[in-house]
């Protein structure tokens, strides 16, 4: 062979390599992207529904006739979630949920 057609063969494969690697390192960032955004959600999730055990467990225990305390019902309910054998036992609150947000976005 000679060496413009080993140079251009060469010059090709450069070239399917880059735009490979340049397609591909796209992709990861687009998906990076939107595990970001996810991340933001589910931290948001968290805190929400960690603010509304905080506004449930209040009315509970207005309203149990053992007038257990706000933290003793809120205990008693995660545990409960967990003895399902379904579910892992909650334990995040919204200052973890925002740290991880912190530390991810």
């Amino acid at each position: 062979m000679s060496d413009t057609i080993l140079t251009g063969i060469f010059a090709l494969a450069g070239t399917m390599i880059g735009g490979l690697l340049t397609y591909m390192a796209a992709r990861v960032d687009h998906r990076w992207k939107r595990a970001k955004k996810h991340i933001g959600q589910l931290c948001d999730q968290v805190t929400s529904y960690y603010q509304l055990e905080q506004i449930y467990k209040e009315e509970l225990a207005q309203l149990d006739p053992q007038k257990r305390s706000p933290k003793t019902i809120m205990e008693d309910m995660r545990s409960r979630v967990s003895q399902s054998g379904e579910y892992e036992r909650p334990m995040m609150t919204s200052l973890a949920a925002n740290k991880i947000r912190q530390e991810w976005l």
